[in-house]
């Protein structure tokens, strides 16, 4: 128990150490492409026979690899760069797809893998639904911002009365 209270320990000062939140984000980001370059770097002979229970999981599996690709680097464009919030999402979508079809292409030397631009596609709804959730979040955020300025208004005219 004690040893289970120390990693407990170690690991909440390291995710509250300041240079740990510093460059999270990019960790983050480096570590999610090295696991869709690792699992794009496996044969898929393990997976045994071919049926559509699989092929489905595989391609939501695609999706949502992409997806939460497109959140990372949309997250530190985001945050480091002083531009508009479709700017930051135009490139997190071209780096994301680029990555889909430099992935797509590491697969062709892969033993029992194939790229395809169909997968491609895959992960461009993966990317493209990312995509959408952002939006949802920052238009949802502007619209409960602009409440909260009438409130504040409506209060103040209140006041004068």
């Amino acid at each position: 128990m004690k040893i289970v209270n120390n990693f407990k320990s170690a690991i909440l000062n390291l995710i509250n150490h300041r240079h740990f939140q510093k460059y999270e984000k990019y960790v983050s980001l480096i570590l999610w492409m090295l696991a869709i370059y690792y699992l794009s770097n496996q044969s898929l002979g393990f997976l045994g026979g071919f049926d559509l229970y699989t092929f489905i999981i595989r391609k939501i599996a695609h999706m949502f690899e992409y997806a939460v690709l497109t959140f990372l680097i949309f997250r530190i464009l985001h945050q480091t760069e002083e531009r508009h919030i479709y700017w930051d999402i135009f490139w997190s979508f071209v780096f994301t797809l680029l990555y889909a079809i430099s992935d797509e292409y590491h697969q062709t030397f892969i033993y029992g893998r194939v790229g395809t631009y169909r997968d491609v596609l895959i992960d461009s709804l993966g990317i493209i639904v990312a995509v959408w959730f952002i939006l949802l979040d920052y238009h949802h955020r502007r619209i409960m911002e602009s409440r909260n300025i009438i409130k504040k208004i409506t209060k103040i005219l209140k006041k004068t009365e």
